[in-house]
């Protein structure tokens, strides 16, 4: 008590007489701003003498905190110099557009006398309402309305537990001890998502608002819920006058999601010592994109990047991040989607072909150090606005091939209908793909687009793009520079025209024979998994005109090169498994959605990699892993494994793609034990076990029932790969 005391009669000695009218000053000039108030409404408002606050009047003058009005009566404002307090809340993106009313009402909740108002804070999860609450915090600080020493208290309700006694106690004390409520006496109390908290727990803590006998006693109650909460806010509004929405990022301008976005750089610049460099394609991709948990998404998106990038130039020590569009999430790639719709805002905040560079300082707009692609696009005929019609794009690698040819085609025909992209050789696969991406996007005009190009990799990444974006895009192959590099060869050991000539010919033939296709199955432990999806497939006659690979491989690098090396031949239609490894564009399909396909719907999954999701039928599944696990019984297999898919899921919550990936592992895993034969060898046996030790002790736990029943052990290596998929682990 004796803290709390202390606490309150210093804040009434900081808040004289003087303070507490010029705080009702500032609030009414917050709400009437080319309106002043006379000494007789103050005195009234206030329950004071008139002559106390003239005199206290007189003060501010003198202080030039307040200007007086030459009328009858007088009227008492602020100065020019005080009239814009807005102080911390400057911090806010914002705060002087879709943020304005929002800052109106927490000022004037801040400065209302006495003890100022409590305050419910709306809106969707990651909008920004911790951080408004740590701004007026501050703001409150600032304009000596809290000392700084007086305690700021924050907490989740999400980590109360289900007891509504024990969470009482720990808001509002027990008699021996005080509670946060104590705690934060004086200063500020925020719960957050204060949904979370039971009904009974909302009422108990809403009646200490009326029941205190002095409510000067209590801390300021910031309260926090989720926009959809409205049972919550009808129980609130009677007890919190100060209700502040905050908008979420769609209802907000385009101009402040730029000003945030500089905001996270900036402040990963800092935490990383580094400069931070993108390109503008970049840039208005984060500017668009759907972001499921608004503001809180961009931070997590921006550090997420800025962590690959980091870990890729660690060595480096360049001084330099630059983030590619592969250091996002997909969801991130996907912003160009709604590039058409807002176009002219975008390019009004975002100059085109240039680099952003972002340092403690601030952002800097910088022309790149041109590729020879971008030079040629530098000059590219303006995009027709007439009746859209099919365009046509030349892709190739070198210097200058493909815009040679489109030069000449374009001063013989004049049409302006035709393209081209020049890829250095060096150049990385994730930027060929963004950069192939933004130019198709750029030049489609509806009626779709011809790309003819000259490697393998090349079509599997337009084709990737068509599937991705909806677009019409037909390919054509047109390897001018290795056929020209085989008939070199040739031509340098033949002895006569006749015999390049028939190579040639054979070469050229060659070009219209219609792509192999294939899917690949992949699993990163064993090739049980890949071989069962492979067997599926197969069986229910899905891809009559792809070849199934099974692949088994964790190793991203080596996963790379055997990717590469089946496109070299053929164009890869999709990967099906039961993790996703985001390489090379490749379209993915889980395991998962595969095996809750309908069967006759199969052939249109594959080839669309869309349709909605749907419950896998495990049923379904251990009749088709039962005609190909030869040493167990498929019926007790099933058993064994619900069961222990349910002991799992009561600790470890699990996606449907995780699930039935880790439930196809350990049948397989079990069959391949029982037939006698070795276990799979995880390369990270010992860093896995260390490292989920408690997630091993369990699942040890876990499968012991399996183990017993089948008469077989898993080793450390098979819990290991268990681990790993339960873990979503990835090398």
């Amino acid at each position: 008590m004796y803290r709390r005391d202390q606490r309150f009669l210093m804040r009434n000695h900081m808040k004289g007489n003087r303070e507490q009218i010029y705080e009702f000053v500032k609030l009414h000039s917050s709400v009437n701003a080319n309106h002043g108030i006379s000494t007789n409404e103050i005195a009234e408002a206030l329950g004071m003498q008139r002559t106390n606050v003239s005199t206290a009047l007189g003060e501010l003058l003198r202080d030039g905190r307040v200007k007086k009005s030459s009328s009858r009566p007088v009227l008492y404002s602020l100065t020019e110099a005080f009239a814009d307090e807005e102080g911390a809340f400057r911090e806010l993106v914002g705060y002087d557009g879709s943020l304005k009313y929002a800052v109106q009402l927490a000022r004037a909740a801040l400065l209302y006398p006495h003890r100022g108002l409590n305050v419910l804070l709306i809106g969707r999860e990651g909008s920004g309402r911790k951080y408004m609450a740590e701004v007026m915090h501050k703001a409150a600080v600032q304009q000596g309305l809290l000392a700084e020493q007086v305690p700021f208290v924050m907490c989740d309700c999400m980590d109360f537990g289900a007891d509504d006694a024990a969470t009482i106690t720990e808001l509002l004390g027990d008699g021996t001890q005080g509670g946060m409520l104590a705690e934060a006496a004086g200063g500020i109390l925020f719960l957050h998502k204060i949904q979370f908290l039971s009904v009974n727990v909302r009422r108990k803590l809403l009646r200490c608002f009326v029941e205190v006998e002095d409510a000067r006693e209590l801390p300021m109650i910031f309260l926090s819920c989720d926009d959809e909460a409205l049972d919550v806010i009808s129980l609130l509004e009677d007890h919190v006058l100060a209700e502040i929405r905050l908008p979420s990022l769609t209802e907000r301008p385009l101009l402040e999601r730029r000003k945030l976005l500089e905001h996270f750089l900036v402040a990963e610049a800092y935490r990383t010592k580094r400069t931070i460099t993108l390109e503008s394609e970049v840039l208005a991709c984060l500017m668009l994109f759907p972001c499921e948990k608004e503001i809180l998404t961009l931070k997590t998106q921006i550090r997420k990047a800025c962590m690959n990038a980091y870990l890729r130039d660690y060595m480096d020590h360049a001084g330099e991040l630059h983030l590619y569009i592969s250091d996002f999430d997909p969801s991130v790639r996907k912003g160009f989607l709604n590039y058409r719709a807002d176009k002219e805002a975008v390019d009004a905040l975002v100059k085109p072909r240039m680099r952003y560079s972002y340092q403690e300082g601030g952002v800097t707009v910088l022309a790149p150090e041109m590729l020879p692609a971008e030079e040629a696009q530098a000059s590219e005929p303006q995009i027709r606005t007439d009746e859209p019609s099919p365009v046509l794009l030349f892709v190739f690698y070198g210097q200058g091939v493909a815009r040679a040819l489109a030069d000449t085609i374009e001063e013989q025909l004049h049409r302006g209908n035709v393209y081209a992209v020049d890829i250095p050789y060096e150049q990385k696969d994730e930027q060929t793909y963004e950069l192939l991406r933004q130019k198709l996007l750029a030049i489609d005009q509806g009626a779709g687009v011809l790309a003819v190009y000259d490697q393998k990799v090349l079509q599997q990444m337009l084709y990737t793009i068509s599937c991705e974006t909806g677009m019409q895009l037909r390919t054509v192959a047109l390897p001018v520079t290795r056929f020209g590099m085989e008939w070199s060869k040739g031509a340098a050991i033949a002895d006569g025209v006749d015999r390049v000539y028939r190579m040639a010919a054979e070469s050229l033939g060659a070009l219209w024979h219609s792509p192999k296709k294939v899917i690949v199955t992949l699993c990163t432990t064993s090739e049980g998994v890949a071989l069962q999806m492979k067997q599926y497939l197969i069986q229910h006659k899905a891809c009559t005109d792809a070849e199934v690979i099974a692949l088994s491989l964790s190793d991203r690098n080596l996963l790379r090169e055997k990717l590469l090396e089946i496109m070299q031949g053929a164009v890869i239609l999709c990967i099906i498994g039961t993790y996703d490894p985001d390489i090379l564009a490749i379209p993915f399909l889980s395991a998962a959605d595969v095996l809750a396909a309908p069967v006759e719907h199969l052939p249109e999954l594959l080839r669309t990699q869309r349709m909605e999701k749907a419950e896998v039928d495990f049923d379904e599944m251990f009749r088709c892993l039962g005609d190909h696990l030869e040493y167990v019984d498929i019926g007790r297999l099933k058993e064994a494994l619900m069961e222990l898919a349910e002991q799992i899921e009561g600790k470890y919550p699990m996606s449907l793609d995780t699930k039935t990936g880790l439930m196809m592992h350990i049948a397989c895993a079990v069959n391949r034990i029982a037939g006698r034969g070795v276990s799979i060898e995880n390369p990270h046996r010992e860093e896995i076990v260390q490292k989920y030790h408690g997630v091993y002790r369990d699942l040890r736990k876990y499968v012991a029932p399996v183990e017993r029943k089948f008469h077989m052990i898993f080793s450390d290596d098979e819990m290991a790969n268990i681990i790993s998929i339960l873990m979503q682990i990835q090398e």
